[in-house]
């Protein structure tokens, strides 16, 4: 059912929210939404991944790639109530890079930070942080993994918590009391990949994907408590082409639905769209599907389960007024369709997660990009409920946006000696870079300079020596050049650019 943005001219502002009159109809009730909409600004860049509300307000939680450095750190800030900022900080890391994947609350006021962070010789390290709602730094925990392990979200499973994610080509899930870990998947010559995961009764269910032969296709598997497999589903839905991979997956605690985002198969045809599977967790099958818009560029995000049925979070091309935006659909408990509305500003908006507080209001994390000089900055909205819904824009260049001083003295907390002046130049870059030394060292030294190219995971590519580097054949992501010169050794970034 199409929806269609309504007149700037009826939006008007209440005590900092924005609020947009919905006629409906539904005899002669008149209902409106409230809408909240804030953004932290900032030099670097920010791509929020979750947002945890409590009683007292919200977690904003991200990825921060810090100004003028190659540096990725977790990246946390509370509003109160009334959403408004009242701390911010960096994640502690002595590492070279640390990225956010998943946040949740087990305690009140306190929340888990669940990262991904990478070391020169370790290689991927799971860590988990915790922070209270006075901005707190509670420590961190490094659970057992095994090498290599990628960590995707946590789950609660028989009354133990899970990290689920996946080691080499198998998901994996790891218990994070004993150490123990269940495996499955790994089809002989097949990558699998896993984006999210629930729990339906005694059974985990884990989502994302599989890639051989040159394809990648959603996959759904359900596992017993001792680890068997109690179904594998690969490409389950008809209309997807080369290209297709779960999003996200929610539960109402018995029965279970998935999101995923698919290339239709038509060679010319680039555009992401989505769907949302409904899967038996008895029989192992797919009982239905609920498409998505057919065109344009329509990929999903997020699925939330809620006291009101189902909310899909996905991103729209759709909207004119509203650019690329955020998109919620409603659907009661049995999949029947409720309503939908189109969020955002005229900026580029990107969503990643909804959830829903314990006062049943609705929060979406996401990232904008037009406040700051083009630069992606964390965003989080917040509505009364779950519906009905409608559409909400605003063009306001100064809508919401807090500029956080944090970042204004960002070398103290950034470690910018980290390089000691070392970089590298050109960063990004596809075939080759160069290690510039710091200011005022001998340029009659450079013969001396040796170096090691570290793949994401740690793992050595090669060496040599001076101040060219070669980088052809690397996969696209972040590495790492380690230089040995005069005693010492120094860490120094390059992103390595993707080549089409």
């Amino acid at each position: 059912m199409p929806i269609h943005p309504l007149p700037t001219s009826l939006f008007f502002r209440i005590r900092g929210a924005f609020v947009l009159p919905l006629l409906w109809c539904l005899g002669a009730t008149v209902w409106s939404q409230n809408v909240q909409f804030r953004a932290v600004v900032s030099p670097g860049l920010e791509r929020a991944e979750a947002v945890v509300p409590h009683e007292t307000g919200a977690f904003l939680v991200s990825t921060s790639k810090l100004p003028d450095t190659e540096l990725l750190r977790g990246y946390v800030v509370h509003y109160d109530s009334e959403l408004n900022v009242d701390w911010s900080r960096l994640l502690p890391c002595p590492a070279l890079l640390e990225e956010v994947l998943d946040a949740w609350s087990d305690e009140a006021g306190v929340v888990t930070v669940l990262t991904q962070r990478l070391t020169p010789l370790e290689g991927y390290e799971t860590v988990l942080h915790r922070l209270d709602s006075v901005g707190t730094w509670l420590g961190e925990f490094t659970p057992s993994t095994p090498q290599g392990f990628r960590a995707a979200t946590k789950v609660t499973w028989l009354g133990d918590d899970w990290i689920v994610g996946a080691t080499g080509t198998q998901p994996t899930a790891v218990n994070l009391a004993t150490g123990d870990t269940q495996t499955w998947g790994g089809a002989p010559g097949a990558l699998d990949e896993v984006t999210d995961a629930t729990v339906v009764g005694s059974l985990l269910v884990a989502v994302g994907s599989r890639t051989e032969d040159d394809t990648t296709a959603t996959a759904i598997w359900g596992v017993y408590p001792l680890g068997q497999t109690a179904f594998e589903i690969v490409n389950p839905d008809p209309e997807a082409g080369a290209f297709s991979r779960a999003d996200a997956v929610a539960s109402n605690g018995t029965n279970f639905r998935v999101l995923h985002s698919y290339r239709p198969p038509a060679p010319d045809d680039q555009w992401l769209l989505h769907s949302m599977l409904s899967v038996s967790p008895t029989t192992g099958s797919t009982v239905g599907i609920l498409y998505g818009p057919s065109g344009g560029q329509r990929p999903g995000r997020d699925l939330a389960w809620t006291e009101d049925g189902w909310v899909k979070l996905t991103q729209t091309d759709g909207f004119v007024l509203l650019d690329r935006s955020m998109l919620l659909t409603h659907y009661s408990p049995n999949g029947t369709y409720q309503s939908q509305g189109a969020w955002g500003t005229a900026f580029e908006d990107d969503p990643a997660h909804v959830t829903q507080g314990a006062d049943g209001a609705l929060w979406v994390a996401g990232s904008t990009r037009g406040f700051a000089g083009g630069t992606w900055d964390a965003c989080v909205m917040r509505l009364d409920s779950v519906g009905p819904l409608g559409s909400w824009a605003s063009d306001m260049m100064g809508l919401g946006v807090y500029n956080d001083p944090l970042f204004d003295e960002v070398t103290s907390v950034s470690d910018a000696t980290l390089h000691h002046g070392w970089h590298c130049s050109p960063n990004p870059a596809s075939e080759r870079t160069k290690l510039r030394l710091p200011a005022g060292m001998d340029d009659a030294l450079v013969g001396n300079v040796r170096w090691t190219l570290l793949d994401p995971r740690g793992r050595a590519l090669r060496q040599g020596q001076g101040t060219e580097v070669d980088l052809s054949g690397c996969a696209p992501g972040m590495h790492v050049v380690r230089v040995e010169h005069q005693g010492t050794h120094i860490h120094v970034q390059v992103l390595v650019e993707g080549r089409f």
